[in-house]
């Protein structure tokens, strides 16, 4: 393994969560708000914005 690289955990597909995100995808309003917070995001890394505005859950401990 090369310096600075975590090993990524393999998950488990979760029949459950799989299904209640295909429900949501179908819902207007999470839709908007996923795309809200991914574009949030890229807007903060693009204007190298520290911890304003979604948070970005892949930068959380253990991700």
């Amino acid at each position: 393994m090369i310096a600075g690289q975590t090993e990524k955990r393999k998950r488990t597909p979760d029949p459950l969560r799989i299904e209640k995100l295909k429900q949501a995808i179908n819902n207007k309003e999470y839709l908007s708000g996923a795309i809200y917070h991914i574009a949030q995001i890229l807007s903060n890394e693009i204007m190298g914005i520290q911890g304003g505005g979604a948070y970005d859950e892949r930068k959380l401990e253990g991700k």
